[in-house]
């Protein structure tokens, strides 16, 4: 049990405690409601944890998604020349939530399930569950916790592609299976290097032998193309046009949300990974890992603001030939200099 949630635990507990003298200050000591609140104090406890624990990650992911987002606009726009989103909140700080509501109430007929989209936001949140922003700031790290997490980026956008139009429901499929795997490759020669996949361990272990990004530099440029591919992504469906032929309405509202989750989620995963985490000059910490993975949050969007939005067909054909079979070879190369060095 991690840290954080024995917190929850504790908190659940005094407060389930306190509801229990109330109740028998009131002088129901007995009956069906004081054995229901005895019951939850007890066996119950631990599912009661998990739930608050849960409401605080949604929450979390939903505000650090939103912000993703509005970073993301923010870079594009001065990249671009334009001054980005204004309207809405200091900076347009808020537009992103206003342009969600706005979607989320705008439905037509024809519209998709949303079913889709929440699918992939909920793997998204499972993997940021076991991603750890410090090694006290987390909710399970597993030994195989890197291997779910980035399993569960890779194949987030696999729901909602495949409620795209007839038209491009092929290309966003093909698009999200090979960025995933490119993912999956990439974090696996890293993997290799640190000899472990939990998250509190390879950062550690970078602290031994040096951050990922010198061990496999390689596997970090691929990495960043992961992110760049994903800023692409957002500015798709946050497009108006887009939106609208992709019918808006709740699928879209929950779509734009998943996949700015799914940016900043990519982007904690390579600060673990690829830049030591929550180590830092001074004062190591969780800010250390959201910092960093915003500054590649922001380099991926600097980049893909600068060249021409790509097309899924565009980015799945690029992928197959050439990011696939380089993603592989490095993988490879990786695995022999261990071998050869073990």
């Amino acid at each position: 049990m991690s840290d954080l949630y024995q917190l929850y635990l504790d908190l659940v507990r005094w407060f389930l405690d306190v509801v229990l003298v109330v109740l028998e200050s009131l002088g129901i000591e007995e009956g069906y409601l004081h054995g229901f609140v005895k019951w939850l104090n007890g066996d119950a406890a631990l599912w009661l944890a998990a739930g608050v624990a849960a409401v605080f990650l949604i929450i979390w992911t939903l505000l650090a998604a939103e912000l993703t987002m509005w970073i993301d606009r923010r870079v594009r726009a001065r990249v671009e020349g334009r001054r980005g989103p204004r309207h809405v909140g200091a900076w347009g700080t808020l537009q992103g939530i206003a342009d969600w509501f706005k979607l989320l109430l705008r439905k037509r007929p024809g519209v998709p399930s949303a079913a889709g989209a929440a699918l992939s936001w909920a793997m998204v949140l499972g993997a940021l569950a076991l991603l750890p922003l410090s090694p006290w700031l987390k909710l399970a790290d597993p030994v195989w916790g890197l291997v779910v997490a980035a399993g569960l980026l890779a194949l987030a956008p696999v729901p909602m592609a495949a409620m795209a139009p007839a038209g491009r429901r092929h290309a966003q499929v093909a698009e999200a299976t090979a960025s995933g795997a490119v993912l999956l490759l990439t974090i696996g020669s890293m993997l290799l290097v640190g000899g472990t996949s939990s998250g509190v361990d390879i950062v550690e272990s970078q602290a031994d032998w040096g951050w990922g990004i010198v061990l496999v530099p390689l596997g970090f440029l691929l990495f960043m193309l992961v992110m760049f591919w994903e800023s692409m992504r957002l500015s798709r469906v946050r497009s108006t046009s887009r939106v609208q032929e992709g019918w808006p309405g709740p699928h879209m509202a929950i779509g734009r949300s998943a996949v700015a989750a799914r940016y900043l989620a990519l982007g904690i995963l390579g600060a673990l990974v690829f830049l030591g985490g929550w180590s830092g000059p001074v004062a190591d910490g969780a800010w250390w890992t959201l910092t960093k993975a915003y500054i590649l949050v922001i380099v991926a969007s600097m980049f893909a603001a600068a060249v021409p939005l790509a097309t899924p067909e565009g980015t799945a054909r690029a992928v197959r030939n050439h990011w696939l079979p380089l993603a592989s070879l490095n993988l490879v190369v990786v695995a022999v200099i261990m071998e050869v060095m073990a």
